[in-house]
């Protein structure tokens, strides 16, 4: 799904409200949560896109087995709020400058482009869609 400002979310994200948005931006695509637009976004150069997208397709985020239990929580913590300090940090093996990098903390995932400590913090549901997307071409077209 694309939205009138150019902003792409998977289809499987319902109304598009509550998910992982990209969009082109220069020669690399920017990410933020739709939760949050004015929030922080990360920006990746086409090459560290492409090779998180493969990542993606390839199965290296996919969700802990068994998936994390979900909590009843009425807003989504803020990268503050989650304990990231011991946190394993997953990429792709063949990233090499700015990495694209994703962590399961609990029962959310959060996403940052090192050096940087720009963080994102999306639902399992919200990843979920994500992935599913990615793995049927949605996102190949962008970067």
């Amino acid at each position: 799904m694309t939205d009138e400002q150019g902003w792409v979310s998977s289809s499987r994200s319902g109304s598009g409200q509550q998910c992982i948005q990209m969009k082109q931006n220069g020669a690399g695509v920017t990410l933020r949560g739709s939760k949050n637009p004015s929030g922080p976004q990360l920006w990746a150069s086409a090459d560290a896109w492409q090779s998180f997208l493969a990542g993606a397709k390839n199965g290296y985020f996919e969700l802990p087995t068994p998936p994390p239990a979900v909590t009843d929580r009425t807003t989504k913590p803020t990268p503050e709020d989650l304990n990231l300090i011991s946190t394993e940090w997953l990429h792709t093996p063949d990233q090499s400058d700015a990495l694209l990098l994703v962590a399961f903390a609990g029962d959310h995932v959060v996403m940052r482009l090192s050096p940087t400590v720009e963080t994102l913090v999306f639902t399992l549901g919200e990843w979920q869609a994500w992935l599913a997307g990615a793995k049927d071409g949605e996102f190949d077209h962008l970067a």
